[in-house]
């Protein structure tokens, strides 16, 4: 099951496609330099979602180095999917539902995921854009000119212009998708992660 996950999906923009919208001036850092710096990134943050998956999920995540694991809450505060999110695979499960998903469910609810690696929505998770606009010129044109992704940037309460939205949109099946991170920490700490397994393999 690769690439990437299925709800959320899980997120933002400063030139990402089609078109950029904000530009941001102030130097960020990299990916690889949070990795040098911090053990594990956690926080929380909404999905709007328009199409397969419908309506508004808030959900949580934690991540550590190359994963990343999402848990979303449906409108009645329960615990409705969980995603396990590593360098080249994702593992989604519906707790609500008790079933895993395919790579191809996955994809049919989280449509972002035809044109992110699951490597990019780590990314995205600590606060990177993700640079992948040389492989967006490579889709058919079937695929690329329907899609718009666009990143947006704005202050956190510990990060000035940080990385926190991104909005899909796919103009053929007009289907839309909104992340938008509201708390993002950066630690030193390991999180457990067995504990994650014993969620997703109950």
């Amino acid at each position: 099951m690769s690439r990437i996950l299925i709800m959320p999906l899980f997120l933002f923009l400063s030139c990402a496609g089609p078109g950029a919208k904000i530009f941001n001036l102030l130097p960020q850092k990299s990916y690889s330099e949070y990795l040098e710096e911090y053990n594990s990134c956690n926080g929380k943050g909404t999905l709007l979602s328009k199409g397969a998956l419908k309506g508004r999920l808030s959900f949580s995540f934690r991540s550590q180095r190359d994963s990343t694991f999402l848990e979303f809450n449906d409108p009645m505060g329960r615990k409705a999917i969980l995603v396990w999110i590593t360098p080249n695979s994702i593992t989604a499960r519906n707790l609500i539902e008790n079933k895993h998903y395919s790579y191809d469910e996955v994809i049919e609810i989280l449509p972002m995921l035809k044109v992110l690696e699951p490597n990019e929505i780590t990314q995205i998770i600590w606060g990177v854009e993700p640079d992948y606009k040389n492989k967006f010129k490579k889709f058919e044109s079937s695929l690329k000119n329907n899609i718009v992704l666009d990143f947006h940037r704005q202050n956190l309460k510990n990060e000035s212009q940080s990385l926190v939205g991104i909005d899909y949109y796919d103009k053929r099946l007009k289907n839309s998708m909104n992340i938008e991170i509201k708390v993002r920490n950066r630690n030193s700490d390991f999180f457990n992660i067995k504990k994650v397994w014993k969620l997703l393999n109950y």
